[in-house]
């Protein structure tokens, strides 16, 4: 893999790092997706072109704000035609109140594939409702492997600092013409080294900003917009059913 490769290679991924998904409305059971069939696709435009599609099943619902569903589908993406990659989703969603998890398939099933993680789609929300302008969310971080599973890989640590929500604006969105809270936000990664289709690749430090659009009608972020080295990239939810 040459330089240039490896350089579309590091921009692509710093657009695939999106938010941890780990919170959501309280009224996430009554989502217009949240259903037995319900789908939601995601495309990303620019430099990278990326197509996920989430599939809900084995809806339960015990209560009006504590249901699970198990999301299935795949993730696509390719960058400029020199990098690309497919990807399985496979996670159960449970929503308790105003907090969602997602967790991963149990051991012996398909937990050694390298499968998409979910929380790299920052597209559910916060854990609890915006109420106004100014309102802030605490900073945040997780760890995830890039690459092969089977190699060795040093985990990457992901973190987002406080985020700040600001005035409400109306933007077009595959629904309409929705009213959303854009919530702005600095993310950044450690340096790792990832094994990629049998290539070791060490990851430096990437740092972005980031600009969430929660559209509540829709309990999603309907749009992120990503800004890194002063390329910008725009990842949004197409369909929603």
């Amino acid at each position: 893999m040459n330089n240039l490769t490896k350089k579309k290679l590091l921009s692509a991924m710093s657009v695939l790092l999106l938010a941890v998904a780990g919170e959501a409305h309280a009224d996430m059971c009554s989502a217009r997706f949240f259903h037995n069939g319900g789908e939601i696709e995601i495309a990303g435009s620019g430099m990278l072109s990326i197509n996920a599609r989430m599939a809900f099943s084995q809806v339960k619902k015990s209560t009006p704000d504590e249901c699970q569903a198990h999301v299935r589908g795949f993730a696509n993406y390719a960058l400029m035609g020199l990098v690309s990659g497919s990807n399985d989703l496979d996670h159960q969603m449970l929503v308790q109140g105003a907090k969602t998890s997602l967790s991963k398939p149990q051991p012996g099933r398909a937990a050694e594939q390298a499968n998409f993680d979910m929380r790299l789609l920052s597209i559910f929300g916060y854990g609890t409702p915006i109420q106004s302008a100014g309102q802030r969310f605490p900073a945040q971080s997780f760890r995830m492997t890039l690459g092969d599973p089977k190699q060795a890989t040093t985990p990457l640590t992901v973190r987002m600092g406080e985020k700040t929500v600001g005035a409400r604006q109306s933007i077009q969105t595959a629904l309409g013409q929705q009213s959303c809270w854009p919530v702005r936000y600095a993310r950044s990664t450690d340096a790792t080294v990832a094994n990629i289709r049998g290539v070791t690749i060490p990851l430096p430090q990437i740092q972005s900003q980031i600009t969430d659009w929660f559209c509540p009608q829709a309990n999603l972020v309907m749009k992120q917009e990503i800004e890194y080295s002063g390329q910008r990239g725009v990842i949004e939810v197409k369909s929603v059913k």
